[in-house]
């Protein structure tokens, strides 16, 4: 076998033997976008896709390395796969943080695709039905999915994610995603708007906007567009029911931005917006804007009615005092976000932070997030009694049939890391996946709601 690297090709290739393409999709929803991107030109170029990985000839494996657990998931599916014989295609992060390394410690490894590269998998899986072992990887990332018609949706049920960005050009010290994702750059209006009313047209009730900074979006755009203007577009579209947007950055949280989440009545009462700490000398070890969360948290809420928060935080951080972590526990206290995750510190290889002194015993680090966690168990649940006999609109994720059990999501829950409203269907009554009905709520746990159709 020979090692290449991939040049850029012209016209879109297609298959010179069709093959059977199984899939494995690790990581966040815009991984997943990648995925569904990659899997929908190699439909189109002739190649069969299946869900069960046992039943392919080549198996694409999109991977992550955001935390060092993720990579640690990677690597084991990737070894599993070689050891079965597939023909393994690593693409993602993983592929564009190590290159051809991966070759090195995986040898059953038959390419290697970076994230800039996405739109050359038809010819690299041709080039690995010759006989060649394919690095394609673009050092500076500046593919950007301008047209995602052939997109396939191996999750479309109740919501699907539209990634309306690439890149960041934030440059936290616990981060490496500029380095693996290249710097920021917007899809046009047009062409986000394009996919969510064809998705909306085939009767997808919620799209959710994501991007590793979603609040940037337009800024590199020559239109003047920014993501008000995104939302209110989206909101013209019919028959389009919910829309969200997450990964919101604090200080790029507008004053117009509230106004759009707060007139336009598809946009969930929702924001996510991932804080990572509260205390100032904390956040500039992290290379985070400093501010007053408070005073975030209560200008938010005062601008969109009804609207709930979620953050996210990282307990540990190398430096972190005794003194920082009462203050992100005292804040946390006085914020009361209604969905809230923490994240235990722990180094990335090619992150500055890797290199901070001071680092967190992680017997401490693990104290901390339970103390944080501790402290929303209570605010969620005092939270989630508040609404105790109120009716609330539930998109339907599934019904099972024989136990007659409905599990939703509000408006108030983004797919798989929130909530969930559990309903149990009376005879007669029925629901189908992706339809929005009204629930009425009677018993609460401390995260999920439970009630009866309305």
């Amino acid at each position: 076998m020979t090692t290449e690297t991939l040049t850029k090709n012209g016209d879109a290739p297609t298959a010179t033997h069709p093959k059977t393409i199984g899939y494995v999709h690790l990581g966040c929803p815009k991984n997943l976008v990648d995925t569904e991107t990659m899997l929908g030109k190699l439909g189109s170029a002739g190649h069969r896709i299946v869900g069960d990985e046992s039943q392919a000839d080549v198996v694409l494996v999109n991977t992550c390395s955001f935390i060092d657990s993720a990579q640690q998931e990677s690597v084991q599916n990737l070894v599993r796969l070689a050891e079965d014989g597939k023909k393994v295609i690593i693409t993602g992060c993983l592929s564009q943080k190590y290159q051809s390394e991966l070759l090195d410690l995986i040898p059953e490894a038959h390419a290697v695709v970076g994230t800039g590269d996405l739109d050359k998998i038809v010819e690299v899986v041709n080039r690995v039905d010759r006989g060649e072992r394919v690095i394609s990887v673009t050092q500076d990332p500046t593919y950007l999915l301008t047209d995602d018609s052939e997109r396939m949706h191996v999750t479309m049920g109740s919501y699907v994610y539209l990634k309306i960005a690439e890149g960041c050009d934030y440059r936290c010290s616990f981060c490496i995603i500029p380095s693996m994702r290249g710097d920021f750059r917007s899809r046009s209006l047009s062409s986000i708007v394009d996919s969510a009313r064809r998705l909306a047209e085939q009767g997808v009730p919620e799209v959710i906007l994501v991007g590793q900074d979603t609040t940037s979006w337009g800024k590199d755009l020559t239109d003047g567009h920014r993501l008000p203007d995104l939302l209110r577009a989206l909101n013209d579209i019919e028959s389009l029911q919910w829309i969200r947007f997450m990964y919101a950055y604090p200080n790029l949280v507008s004053d117009d931005l509230l106004t759009a989440m707060a007139e336009c009545d598809k946009v969930v009462n929702y924001l996510d917006c991932p804080l990572q700490h509260m205390h100032p000398d904390t956040l500039k070890r992290m290379r985070r804007p400093v501010m007053d969360h408070v005073a975030f948290a209560q200008r938010v809420r005062q601008a969109v009615p009804n609207v709930k928060l979620r953050t996210g935080l990282i307990v540990g951080f190398p430096g972190e005092t005794e003194a920082e972590f009462e203050f992100l526990l005292d804040a946390v206290e006085r914020i009361r976000f209604d969905r809230l995750g923490v994240f235990e510190y722990s180094d990335v290889a090619g992150a500055h932070s890797q290199s901070l002194e001071n680092k967190v015993d992680a017997q401490e680090i693990s104290r901390r997030r339970h103390a944080v966690m501790t402290a929303q168990h209570r605010i969620a649940s005092q939270l989630n009694q508040a609404m105790r006999g109120q009716t609330i609109d539930v998109v339907v994720e599934s019904v099972d049939p024989a136990t007659g059990r409905l599990t939703g999501r509000s408006q108030w829950d983004a797919p798989e890391i929130d909530n969930l409203v559990i309903v149990q269907l009376n005879e007669g009554q029925s629901a189908l996946p992706g339809q929005i009905v009204p629930v009425t709520v009677t018993t609460t746990g401390p995260y999920d709601l439970y009630g009866q159709l309305a």
